[in-house]
C-alpha cells in the first residue's frame, strides 16, 4: 500500500518541483519582484505589486505556499501585496516565510534570518478609516498606515498579528496568536492580545535547558 502510495504522488512531486524551481520564479519576475541566489518557492504566492512599488527579497529567502511545505500546515499560500505607488517590501537574507500575509501600503522591513510562520500578518495599514463618514465617502482612502520593522533573527508564531508602526527588535520572539500593537525590544518574549512582555530570549532559553 505504501508504494502505491508513493507511485501516485510521484506525478504530482515531479510537477510541484518544476513549477517551485522554474515556473513560480519565472512569473515572479515578470510580476517586478526582484530576489537574489537560492530562493526557495515552494507553492506559488498570491503577490499584488502596485505600479511604482517594490518587493525585494534577499538570498536564500524561503517563501513557503502549498500546505505540504510546512509540518505545521498553512491555511494560504504566502501573500505579499503592496497598495500603492512607493508601497514596500522589503526581506532580508535567508528569511523564511509560511503561508503568511505582509501587505504594505507604506514600507515594512523585514530583516535576516527571521521565520514568520504559517498564518501570520504583517500590516503596516488599517486598510480602513476609523471614522464612519469617511468609509462612506471612501472604503479605504484615508487609513492610517505607519512602516513596520522586524529585525534580524526574529521569530514569529503562526497566527501572529503585526500591526502599523511596530518595530521588533532583534532576536525577539512573538508567540502564536499575539497581536502586536506596541514595539518589541530586542530578546523580548511576547504573548497574548495585546501582546505583553513574558520573557526573554535567553532567560527562558536557559530554563528550558535546566527543565530538559
Amino acid at each position: 500500500m505504501g508504494k502505491l502510495l508513493r507511485l501516485l504522488r510521484a506525478p504530482r512531486t515531479v510537477v510541484n518541483l518544476f513549477v517551485d524551481s522554474l515556473v513560480t520564479p519565472a512569473w515572479l519576475r515578470l510580476l517586478g519582484v526582484r530576489y537574489g541566489t537560492d530562493c526557495r518557492f515552494r507553492g506559488r504566492p498570491i503577490v499584488k505589486l502596485a505600479r511604482g512599488a517594490q518587493i525585494r527579497l534577499g538570498t536564500a529567502v524561503s517563501v513557503n505556499s502549498r500546505a505540504d511545505s510546512n509540518p505545521a500546515g498553512i491555511p494560504h499560500p504566502t501573500i505579499l501585496a503592496t497598495l500603492g505607488p512607493g508601497s514596500s517590501i522589503t526581506i532580508g537574507d535567508r528569511t523564511g516565510i509560511s503561508g503568511a500575509s505582509i501587505t504594505a501600503r507604506q514600507r515594512i522591513t523585514i530583516g535576516s534570518d527571521v521565520l514568520i510562520g504559517a498564518g501570520a500578518c504583517v500590516w503596516d495599514t488599517d486598510f480602513h478609516p476609523l471614522d464612519p463618514a469617511e468609509r462612506l465617502v471612501h472604503q479605504t482612502a484615508g487609513a492610517a498606515s505607519w512602516p513596520v520593522t522586524i529585525c534580524d533573527g526574529v521569530f514569529i508564531g503562526g497566527r501572529a498579528l503585526i500591526l502599523k508602526g511596530v518595530t521588533i527588535g532583534m532576536n525577539a520572539v512573538v508567540g502564536a496568536g499575539a497581536v502586536v500593537t506596541k514595539d518589541v525590544r530586542p530578546g523580548d518574549v511576547v504573548c497574548g492580545n495585546p501582546a505583553r512582555v513574558v520573557g526573554s530570549v535567553h532567560g527562558m532559553a536557559e530554563r528550558s535547558r535546566v527543565d530538559s
